[in-house]
């Protein structure tokens, strides 16, 4: 007895469930029945949707982890870790640092256990960086943090400072393209815009999560978001066909010939003109360490930001490729018109 009021009322019972057992059940009363199909449905054994994404996911660029290292950076939280996604579909605040930073995962999009469904979290419009609206159904979602993470109107001044090499759109910018928005437009210049975002049901989901031919591993379309394997070569190209009956493949109307061809061209030009440079394994603006880049024409920054945005995008003009080409030929036009005293550029590319 002196020793079961050391070891207090915790070990004893403990110690009762060793000598007797313990068998635990459930049960379920029959109200309760519609509540547990609703769990079968991703939790019983003979769906195998659920297997076949979660094959997919692990091919994708968001299953690797490898930019979980931002989170605890402020204004990166959002959209480089679950905890800071849930964070701002919440609250429209960034809240990082945190102490246990979690990749993006099937939950950071789906609220099973919430919503009773595998609905998304959200497909409210989303408001870009320069204003504009971006409201394309279930790609929504992805726009929430596939969007640059700065306005092109913000470029208003002439003698514009830029005082961080990191300045500009950022990285994966699809929305923005996609839409035909938030590219710097020089007053004066023509701009065209093709209608993918309108004529592809969900937008992004509508090309990326498609599934239209058997493929290995798991590795093309779906939960992988992958147009392309690049150790197979297999892709998804056929979705184009819907619509451009010809296509074989992505490079339709020499579409990715011809931006390749214009952002090389763009970026000899800032580079010659001294408002880009190769650093840290890209080509970033030209900042002085400590110092301002300041850029007396602002519409030369405006084309190093359009330069950061096309090459950032990578879809090499897909996502919008008449709205590309005008953005690449104006810009390049610009630079040459200014191009005082340094190399001018010849014919930047045939369609």
């Amino acid at each position: 007895m002196k020793l079961l009021r050391l070891l207090g009322p915790i070990a004893l019972m403990a110690l009762l469930l060793l000598a007797t057992g313990c068998e635990r059940k459930v049960v379920y009363e029959s109200k309760e029945s519609s509540a547990l199909t609703s769990c079968f449905t991703c939790h019983g054994d003979a769906d195998s949707r659920l297997i076949q994404a979660e094959g997919e996911y692990d091919n994708s660029v968001h299953a690797s982890g490898n930019n979980v290292d931002y989170t605890n950076r402020r204004s990166c939280g959002r959209c480089h870790s679950d905890n800071g996604f849930l964070d701002y579909l919440a609250t429209g605040a960034d809240k990082a640092p945190y102490d246990h930073p979690a990749a993006i995962h099937c939950f950071t999009c789906h609220a099973p256990h919430t919503s009773g469904s595998l609905a998304l979290r959200t497909t409210a419009a989303v408001t870009l960086a320069n204003g504009d609206t971006f409201d394309h159904g279930e790609g929504n979602l992805c726009a929430s943090c596939h969007q640059a993470r700065m306005g092109a109107n913000a470029i208003d001044t002439d003698d514009y400072e830029i005082t961080s090499n990191r300045w500009g759109p950022h990285h994966s910018m699809q929305a923005d393209i996609l839409n035909g928005s938030n590219c710097y437009e020089i007053e004066g210049y023509t701009y065209e815009k093709s209608t993918h975002a309108t004529q592809v049901p969900n937008a992004c989901i509508g090309c990326h999560m498609a599934n239209p031919q058997v493929h290995d591993g798991y590795k093309i379309g779906g939960h992988s978001w992958n147009m392309i394997d690049e150790e197979t070569g297999s892709d998804l190209s056929s979705v184009c066909t819907g619509c451009h009956t010809t296509a074989e493949d992505y490079n339709y109307d020499n579409i990715q010939t011809d931006v390749v061809a214009m952002i090389d061209t763009l970026r000899e030009q800032l580079v010659d003109f001294g408002v880009l440079a190769f650093s840290q394994g890209e080509y970033l603006p030209n900042v002085p360490t400590d110092d301002t880049l300041t850029i007396a024409d602002k519409n030369v920054a405006g084309t190093l930001f359009n330069y950061l945005m096309i090459e950032g995008d990578r879809s090499e003009g897909v996502h919008n490729p008449a709205y590309v080409r005008s953005v690449l030929a104006n810009s390049i036009a610009y630079m040459n018109s200014v191009m005082i005293g340094k190399r001018r550029y010849g014919p930047i590319a045939s369609h």
